[in-house]
């Protein structure tokens, strides 16, 4: 009978804190919470992001569709050899005042809505070291069928199925051009801008890899939401 006590006060306290910790703890921070694109990137978010990655399509299109300041649309659907192109896409312009360039670009909806919290902190980036806001992110692009090698081997990239985007520049409201091939080693200041962003992505997708990972990446981020895990 004590036993039986014990373990029923147990499962009382273990209730009880999942109350509490459901009632005062923020969304963003609970794993079991659903993905809240307008709160702060939290302890949970890149595991409510895979959850979102798996649930029906039409949540996270509805999803993108009315995040705050998002500018995006549904893409057309891309029919390739196999297995490249996509079904069901975004097609982003870009977020608040920053707008893509040289152009949109097409995303798998779970890689458009970690692009724009992603945008979102590397806005507040660019205002806490540069006193400003970003009017351009340049881009190299989402979409290409290929494989991860350069010699047409390897496994398919995740660029194959617009679920990677490659990074080159953040251009600044003033015009200043903050380029990853140049001030990853550059200007402080720039160092500094360039290493918050990449940290920041590295709490929002599965894959983020900057010059530190290779030659092939000294002058772009990449970024992509496929199986594989990185921060490098």
């Amino acid at each position: 009978m004590r036993g039986w006590l014990v373990l029923i006060g147990s499962f009382a306290v273990i209730g009880a804190g999942a109350w509490a910790a459901d009632r005062y703890i923020p969304a963003q921070h609970l794993p079991w919470k659903p993905l809240d694109p307008e709160l702060p990137l939290g302890f949970a978010t890149k595991g409510q992001l895979l959850r979102l990655s798996v649930s029906p399509s039409d949540v996270c299109m509805d999803m993108a569709r009315d995040i705050d300041g998002f500018v995006t649309i549904p893409s057309e659907p891309k029919e390739a050899s196999e297995p490249c192109g996509w079904e069901v896409a975004r097609l982003v312009y870009g977020r608040g005042d920053a707008a893509l360039a040289p152009g949109e670009a097409n995303m798998q909806c779970p890689l458009s809505v970690a692009s724009s919290l992603w945008l979102r902190e590397v806005e507040a980036l660019a205002q806490e070291r540069f006193g400003q806001g970003l009017s351009r992110i340049h881009h190299m692009g989402t979409y290409s069928c290929r494989r991860q090698r350069g010699n047409g081997s390897g496994r398919w990239s995740e660029h194959a199925f617009a679920n990677a985007w490659d990074i080159g520049a953040f251009e600044l409201a003033d015009g200043r051009l903050v380029r990853v091939l140049t001030g990853w080693d550059g200007e402080p200041v720039e160092q500094a801008f360039l290493r918050d962003v990449r940290r920041a992505a590295c709490k929002v997708f599965n894959v983020t890899l900057s010059p530190d990972y290779n030659a092939a990446h000294e002058d772009h981020l990449h970024v992509d939401m496929g199986p594989s895990s990185a921060c490098r």
